[in-house]
């Protein structure tokens, strides 16, 4: 009887641990996220979404990481343009994960990096240009910014997809200088149509009459 028991014990136990490992040997990722697998704590693999198999109780999940686009916190940045005017610049930037093992083994903080990378870019984009084309090249800011921070966070498998200046301000010394300069092309234009006119109103120089 108790040589019976012992066996069936036994079988319960093993019936038991089949069981489980079973289930461990499946996973199933959700379609947002990424998978990291370690295995006696080394990096093994990545899952992506669906149905997975693992080896029980060796391999286990170290990471679920977000693979969804997301943006990065709006920041403030004061940079000094090529004619040393002080500007504040408002930006933010989009991205995504496209290789999950590289951006939670090489890097600590991931929006952290970007934003230091964001901010010396920006520094570098913002200085080579003066106030004038700064605000009225936006667009192409946008695109630099975008090329040199791909470039950046490639390595931490991080994509970005796009970049954007949301606001630019300038000191109020300066925008008065600007007005200003704006009143003065003004003038200047109002003071050249108002000649024109007179030009055009004004009979023809035709000279002395010569008797013959």
């Amino acid at each position: 009887m108790d040589g019976l028991t012992q066996e069936i014990i036994l079988t319960l136990v093993f019936v038991v641990l089949a069981i489980i490992g079973a289930v461990k040997a499946v996973q199933i990722a959700p379609q947002s996220e990424a998978y990291v697998i370690e295995r006696f704590g080394k990096y093994q693999k990545t899952l992506s979404a669906g149905m997975n198999l693992l080896v029980p109780f060796v391999d286990r999940v170290a990471h679920q990481v977000i693979i969804l686009e997301r943006q990065l916190e709006e920041f403030e940045i004061s940079v000094i343009t090529k004619d040393n005017v002080e500007v504040t610049l408002e930006t933010t930037s989009f991205y995504r994960v496209v290789d999950a093992a590289r951006s939670v083994y090489r890097i600590a903080d991931v929006d952290k990096a970007l934003k230091t990378a964001a901010k010396s870019i920006v520094h570098s984009a913002a200085g080579k240009l003066e106030l004038d084309d700064l605000q009225s090249s936006r667009s192409s800011m946008n695109d630099e910014i975008l090329k040199n921070l791909q470039e950046a966070a490639a390595v931490w498998g991080i994509e970005i997809t796009r970049t954007e200046i949301m606001d630019m301000r300038v000191d109020e010394q300066t925008k008065e200088a600007q007005r200003q300069q704006l009143n003065a092309k003004g003038n200047r234009g109002l003071a050249w149509r108002a000649q024109k006119r007179a030009n055009e109103c004004s009979p023809p120089y035709v000279g002395p009459l010569i008797h013959l």
